[in-house]
């Protein structure tokens, strides 16, 4: 979390090259868009007759359909890294006017200080939204900065590790009422941290933290969900709710036995306009052994979004966002966004004093029209120097 002159000059040269990025791959895409035209009727309107922003429009939703897409971020920690994304929504059925599409995401990436992540997810909808499916898998090899458990994190403790990691998880739900907002399933969890590499003299040793040589922790629980969100990618008004209590045991695979809490809470407010305010608040709670690497983190790619998800964890945490979203011109628009949130060992340790606090800006690029589903790029700020720019697809919340 602390910057370096050299890594604030990498910084800044990487975000001139993320519009350039984008400038190019629109560019790469104009010869597909111009022979879709030839092969279009008579009758279909003229390109002639097309605004810019709307050949801009149709150029952008024609790549992100069938290509891959280069994809860019920067974190202190992990340095800078560059991938390739793909990402879809589908229906099955095209007169289905209810049914949410599905989606189905693959991430390949690598970074300037060694990291290497490859990362499987979807979310199916089905039977008019009655059966949702969500699952993900990641492989990931992992060179990163542990700054110990607890709040209070220091630069002087800061300690360089690397992990190999081969995670699993899904969850089903089934909707219990006619509307189907309210949803009741299953959740599973998988992670194997296949080896741990870190000094003789480190922390985790020092302590001896459960989980500091790696493992096996398998989970399984009940889930539950509330849901009237107008759009699940991209909503304006609604409000969503999910909780989850999940026990990892020997009895399913796992090397540590514990349990873990989660409640989350949305609310997004439509004041005028297409503009919008979106809320989010979470809690996350551990009880019994917990591995190191299963704590509870602050940070990521769509909370507390200035801070590398795992430099601020323990067994306990909250953290709230407010994001301000306003369309600009055609399909571009900006977000303005600000968190707070802190860790402790248990809730009655909690207290608002020690928060960390982040914010920024994002630019948002509709690729798909039909859906509202948007390409973001998100420049977080936090303390210290924290700071991140993350290029993702559809909203952090």
């Amino acid at each position: 979390m602390f910057v370096n002159d050299y890594k604030k000059l990498i910084l800044k040269k990487m975000n001139q090259k993320i519009l350039i990025i984008i400038v190019l791959l629109l560019n790469l895409s104009e010869g597909l868009f111009a022979q879709n035209q030839n092969n279009t009727s008579s009758d279909t309107v003229s390109v002639e007759e097309i605004s810019r922003a709307e050949k801009f429009n149709r150029k952008a939703e024609l790549l992100f359909k069938f290509i891959p897409v280069p994809l860019f971020s920067y974190s202190t920690e992990t340095g800078s890294v560059f991938g390739l994304a793909k990402y879809n929504l589908a229906k099955w059925d095209k007169t289905d006017t209810i049914t949410t599409p599905s989606s189905f995401s693959e991430l390949i990436s690598i970074s300037t200080e060694g990291q290497f992540k490859l990362v499987l997810g979807s979310a199916v909808y089905l039977f008019k939204n009655k059966v949702i499916f969500e699952g993900g898998m990641q492989y990931v090899e992992y060179p990163e900065w542990i700054l110990g458990v607890g709040n209070d994190i220091k630069k002087e403790d800061a300690e360089r590790i690397k992990t190999k990691r081969l995670a699993f998880d899904n969850e089903f739900l089934y909707g219990i009422d006619k509307r189907n907002t309210l949803y009741i399933g299953l959740i599973q969890e998988y992670k194997n941290y296949l080896s741990v590499e870190k000094d003789t003299l480190s922390f985790l040793d020092e302590n001896n933290y459960a989980g500091k040589d790696g493992g096996v922790s398998s989970g399984f629980g009940l889930s539950a969900t509330y849901d009237t969100r107008d759009n699940k990618y991209n909503a304006m008004e609604g409000f969503y709710l999910h909780s989850f209590f999940m026990s990892n045991d020997g009895f399913i695979g796992s090397d540590y036995n514990y349990n873990t809490f989660e409640f989350e809470v949305r609310k997004y407010f439509n004041p005028w306009f297409r503009h919008v305010i979106a809320m989010q608040a979470l809690t996350r709670a551990n009880y019994g052994t917990t591995p190191f690497f299963s704590l509870s983190q602050i940070g990521g790619t769509n909370r507390m979004r200035a801070y590398y998800l795992g430099v601020i964890r323990d067994k306990v945490l909250a953290d709230a966002q407010v994001e301000y979203r306003m369309p600009v011109w055609k399909i571009f628009g900006l977000t303005a966004f600000g968190s707070a949130g802190r860790v402790a060992d248990n809730y009655a340790d909690m207290s608002i004093d020690g928060l960390w606090y982040g914010g920024g800006f994002g630019l948002r690029i509709m690729v798909d029209s039909e859906n509202k589903a948007n390409l973001r790029i998100d420049f977080g700020y936090g303390q210290k120097g924290a700071k991140s720019v993350i290029i993702g697809f559809t909203e952090a919340f």
